[in-house]
């Protein structure tokens, strides 16, 4: 038997490939079907079949970019590659349709060897409710999910379809990639919650912003060819003179130091960028994406189309010279000049999520989470302002959307929010 995790870095959305003999059952493809069909080869097998444990609403599908039957699974089918079994559990709570796969490999045993748990149960976490239905019935239909793999034995290894980073799980959520049934069991706070109710009104208490993009990548998920082809390499500047949308994937000091007026800045360090886009972009907006080296801005490209912003007019390296205009150029303020220019009347804007900012956050400070930028930046005040967060990517990000739409706006850097209590600037905690 073989079996292979592949994880895509940016969403935190994993794919597996399993089976024996020259056969292989792929499940929850991402749209990096290279390194899955890389993995095919190295086991000299064929795919045969493809399955998904529910309708992605985070990330688009690359089934229909790879060779093999696909299809979602109703509880009880059971399907075989050689040697190895993997049978669907009915496992709604994230999506209605939702399905877990029990894998076993029964040249070894007839007892249960994994669960691959898709966004059901994840590592130190549990997946959201609130993707697909109301938050309450999705927690409840969840709960009983959890109740019906309490049959499998505690020995079974968990492998969920997303790991740290992915908006599909919750604050707790683990950046291992595996674990047991029997240590999650053990481990897991929300696993020893018996009662439905209690359990309910745990798991809904602090859910993370709903992504805009849902309904588009489940539609994209719904149809024949979820995926759309990728872009190609072409004209830059004339794809934002006819009106794209110029998405720069460049570090954010070189950013700084040239851009184009109205671009994005989505710096490729880090993780999470197709999540920012979708939160900042307009889906259906036609776009430009760029970096500091070709591979680079195709990598972009990518992680946008992930999410379902896929209507991508052109893609190249970043020369300013190409635009026909001199570039911008806007430095930060760093961290230990931003308590003086705070008394100056620079205002700062604070664009972490609530449990950051409810763990300490500075007076007077204005609270736009990165994921309502683009629907309540409006009501801002035309005044100097200074954006941070608690590392810098975000920051860099809103900076640029906020002088897109006409703020005066610069990134904190060298550190963020909680830098400043060291260097004097009190927090408030709390709400």
């Amino acid at each position: 038997m073989f079996f292979r995790q592949v994880v895509d870095p940016d969403l935190g959305c994993a794919s597996y490939v399993l089976g024996d003999a020259g056969e292989a059952i792929v499940v929850d493809p991402g749209i990096r079907v290279e390194a899955l069909e890389a993995v095919l080869e190295e086991e000299r097998a064929t795919a045969r079949w493809i399955l998904e444990t529910h309708t992605h609403a985070d990330h688009v599908s690359g089934r229909a970019l790879l060779d093999g039957p696909a299809l979602l699974p109703a509880p009880g089918d059971a399907f075989r590659a050689g040697e190895v079994r993997v049978e669907a559990l009915a496992a709604p709570g994230h999506r209605p349709e939702h399905v877990a796969l029990v894998v076993t490999d029964t040249a070894r045993s007839a007892e249960p060897l994994a669960l691959l748990s898709g966004d059901s149960l994840l590592v130190g976490d549990l997946a959201r409710p609130d993707l697909a239905v109301d938050a309450r019935a999705g927690a409840r239909a969840l709960h009983a999910t959890l109740t019906g793999f309490a049959e499998l034995p505690d020995h079974v290894e968990l492998w969920p379809g997303h790991t740290g980073g992915s908006l599909c799980g919750g604050a707790n959520l683990s950046a291992k990639r595996s674990s047991t049934l029997g240590y999650e069991r053990r481990a897991n706070p929300l696993l020893a919650v018996a009662d439905a109710d209690a359990f309910t009104t745990l798991l809904i208490a602090d859910l993370p912003a709903r992504p805009p993009t849902v309904e588009r990548v489940v539609a994209r998920n719904r149809s024949a060819r979820p995926a759309a082809p990728p872009p190609s390499r072409a004209d830059l500047a004339a794809a934002v003179a006819a009106g794209a949308v110029l998405v720069d994937g460049r570090p954010m000091d070189a950013f700084d130091a040239a851009h184009l007026r109205g671009a994005l800045n989505l710096p490729l360090t880090g993780r999470g960028i197709g999540t920012r886009a979708g939160f900042l972009l307009d889906p259906e907006a036609e776009l430009a994406v760029t970096a500091a080296t070709e591979s680079e801005a195709f990598e972009l490209a990518r992680r946008l189309r992930a999410v379902g912003l896929d209507r991508i007019a052109a893609v190249a390296p970043f020369e300013a010279a190409a635009f026909g205009e001199p570039p911008a150029h806007r430095g930060p303020i760093d961290v230990a000049e931003l308590p003086a220019r705070l008394l100056d009347g620079v205002t700062l804007v604070d664009v972490r999520d609530e449990p950051e900012w409810r763990g300490g956050h500075v007076a007077g400070s204005l609270h736009l989470p990165l994921h309502r930028l683009r629907t309540h930046a409006a009501g801002l005040p035309r005044v100097p302002l200074a954006v941070a967060c608690a590392a810098g990517p975000r920051a860099a990000a809103a900076a640029s959307a906020l002088r897109w739409i006409g703020h005066d706006a610069v990134r904190v850097a060298g550190g963020g929010v909680g830098d400043l209590e060291r260097l004097g600037v009190p927090l408030v905690r709390g709400g």
